[in-house]
């Protein structure tokens, strides 16, 4: 719950500082826990309010390798995510401290989550059959952070794929 909380903030820190909107589903809607979107055209495209669907994982584990983020979902969850829609599907990550209670730093100065988020694109990832589960890689370069949001988002205003 700890963890899930923070990684909540996490998102809606990095779509606040962009001046996106959060929305947030009463309801499990496909494995999607919250979407994101913009109220304008961004870049140059020719798309106006786009938006992303996001599933938020926050873990303690050691997920992050050399170069990527390793994440294990159960196939129900994967087969959801990586289904062709109009809206992007994005796997967000947040890799925590060891100790979730060392995620969260305040001073009188700023209110820091320490570690940070990865994403990746889960819309048209290939099928597996045959398997109970599905470890995805995220690219480490794949940061979620205010600049990654804004291109995302501009990509898609854009028309363009992530």
């Amino acid at each position: 719950q700890q963890q899930e909380e923070i990684g909540k903030a996490y998102v809606h820190a990095v779509a606040a500082a962009c001046g996106f909107a959060v929305g947030q589903w009463s309801q499990d809607q496909g494995c999607i826990d919250v979407t994101i979107s913009a109220d304008r055209v961004l870049g140059q495209g020719p798309y106006s309010k786009p938006k992303v669907d996001l599933q938020l994982k926050a873990t303690t584990q050691d997920v992050v390798k050399d170069e990527h983020i390793a994440w294990s979902l159960e196939m129900a969850h994967y087969d959801k995510l990586r289904a062709r829609a109009r809206v992007p599907h994005l796997l967000v990550v947040l890799a925590l401290p060891d100790d979730a209670r060392d995620g969260v730093r305040h001073t009188v100065d700023a209110l820091l989550i320490r570690k940070c988020a990865y994403w990746v694109n889960m819309t048209g990832m290939p099928e597996v059959v045959g398997q109970g589960s599905k470890t995805v890689q995220i690219p480490r370069e794949q940061v979620f952070s205010p600049e990654g949001l804004l291109q995302i988002l501009t990509r898609v205003s854009e028309g363009a794929s992530l």
